[in-house]
C-alpha cells in the first residue's frame, strides 16, 4: 500500500465534503530516493493526496459502483515545501458531479493550518480497468474495510461543512 497516500479519512458526507489525513516520517523510502539528504514531500504527492481524498468522495456518491480515476489537473498551487516529519490535512470537495465524472477542489494543510497546496482536477468513473486488471481495483472491500468508509460517511452525516 505503498502509494496509498492516505491515513484515514475523519469526514465523507456524500456529495460534498471529504478531510483526510496523511502524516510522513520521513523513513519513507522515496525520501532517500529523491531527496537524498534534505527531504522535502514531493509536490505531486499533494495532487495525489486531493486525487485520493475526492476520489473517495466522489465514490461515495455512486456508491462505489464504478472506479474513479484521475484524468486531468484542472490547476495546482504549491505554496509551501515541506520537510518530514509531518502531518497534513486534505480536504476536498464536490464542485460538479455527473454519473461520468466529477470537478473536485483540493486543499492541503499542514497540523498548524497552513495551506501547503490545492488544486482543481477532474476524475472520471470508468466500468473497470479492462482484462488486465479484472475486478475491483480501486474500491474493493479490503479498501473500503481498511478505511472503514461506511462508518465514517454514517459518522460523518450530521457533520457541518
Amino acid at each position: 500500500m505503498r502509494w496509498d497516500l492516505i491515513d484515514k479519512f475523519d469526514v465523507l458526507k456524500k456529495g460534498e465534503y471529504a478531510r483526510a489525513e496523511k502524516s510522513f516520517t520521513g523513513n519513507e523510502d522515496f525520501f532517500a530516493e529523491h531527496y537524498s539528504g534534505d527531504p522535502l514531500v514531493p509536490e505531486p504527492l499533494f495532487v495525489e493526496m486531493i486525487a485520493q481524498t475526492g476520489g473517495v468522495l466522489y465514490g461515495l456518491g455512486i456508491e462505489f459502483k464504478k472506479e474513479v480515476i484521475l484524468a486531468k489537473i484542472e490547476s495546482a498551487r504549491f505554496l509551501v515545501s515541506v520537510c518530514p516529519p509531518c502531518r497534513f490535512f486534505v480536504e476536498a470537495s464536490v464542485d460538479e458531479e455527473r454519473e461520468e465524472g466529477a470537478w473536485v477542489s483540493g486543499s492541503v494543510f499542514l497540523n498548524d493550518g497552513k495551506l501547503v497546496a490545492s488544486a482543481k482536477i477532474l476524475l472520471v468513473a470508468i466500468d473497470s480497468l479492462g482484462e488486465i486488471l479484472p475486478g475491483k481495483v480501486v474500491f474493493n472491500d479490503r479498501f473500503l474495510a481498511h478505511y472503514d468508509i461506511w462508518n465514517v460517511a454514517k459518522q460523518s452525516e450530521g457533520t457541518k461543512v
